[in-house]
């Protein structure tokens, strides 16, 4: 944006068939000034690295090794002290980057993730749902939350810890990592729009994914890191919703707890007849 400061940042963003979103969400962040644009595609077949053509040159591709390559990937091609993920359904608000910037300075902290808040292509009752999911997650869990959904970092930190990026594993593993560390991991006054895709056919193929990534979670970081993504935890967000009067997520958690339970048993199975490894 004309005479806005230039911000020494890199935003990364992840994409994969995100043409619904990424023009709002490239859009948002040239608005908030980086120093420079990356794109890492997971071998998008719509016209998404098309339209990030109009944004950015630096574009990756993910070789089809998953999120937590990308992200490592983007991290390798950045050039500025700082680094934002910004994932591709994710529209930033004006100032929302500089935000970030400047609290992350004062913070002392090892990343600060931004307040997410549903945008308006949210999509039916699964996008508002695992919303709302979400935004309890981050408020129970407060300072200690690494969202890359929308962050600011260091390129320091990644390069020196690193995401997992055996194709199984994700940002929680970092998480985990820089808490082990001692390190604490702070929350932004920044807000930003989330514009969940989540239909029904999505949301249990996410899930059930999910569910598969216990075991091996387990296997890798022990039984203290397990319920970031255990799908027993659905049924305690279950009986929360209950308590907390709200009803209309009782579906959600129902089957989230199933598909993820589902998927756990899978896991299970995959781990002991060595058909996945960690």
């Amino acid at each position: 944006m004309a005479g806005m400061e230039i911000l020494p940042i890199s935003v990364i963003t992840i994409a994969k068939n995100a043409e619904e979103t990424i023009q709002d969400c490239l859009d948002s962040v040239r608005r908030n000034s980086p120093a420079e644009i990356i794109l890492v595609d997971g071998n998008s077949n719509d016209r998404t690295v098309e339209i990030a053509k109009g944004y950015t040159d630096m574009i990756y591709r993910d070789e089809g090794k998953g999120l937590a390559f990308a992200r490592q990937l983007g991290a390798e091609m950045a050039s500025q002290e700082y680094i934002a993920y910004v994932d591709s359904d994710i529209v930033l608000t004006e100032g929302a980057l500089a935000t970030m910037l400047t609290e992350f300075q004062r913070s002392g902290d090892i990343s600060i993730s931004a307040h997410p808040l549903p945008g308006a292509k949210s999509q039916g009752y699964w996008g508002w749902a695992s919303y709302q999911h979400t935004r309890y997650s981050v408020l129970r869990r407060q300072q200690q939350y690494l969202a890359t959904m929308a962050c600011v970092l260091r390129r320091e930190t990644i390069i020196k810890y690193r995401f997992d990026t055996s194709g199984y594993l994700d940002d929680t593993l970092l998480e985990s990592k820089l808490k082990r560390e001692g390190y604490r991991l702070g929350a932004s006054s920044a807000i930003v729009y989330h514009n969940h895709r989540a239909d029904f056919k999505s949301f249990i193929s996410y899930r059930f994914f999910l569910g598969r990534l216990v075991p091996s979670v387990l296997k890798k970081e022990g039984l203290g890191h397990a319920e970031y993504w255990s799908p027993l935890v659905m049924f305690y967000w279950l009986a929360f919703c209950l308590i907390r009067g709200k009803p209309k997520l009782v579906p959600y958690f129902v089957v989230n707890g199933l598909v993820g339970t589902a998927g756990m048993v899978k896991g299970f199975f995959e781990l002991i007849w060595g058909k996945r490894r960690v």
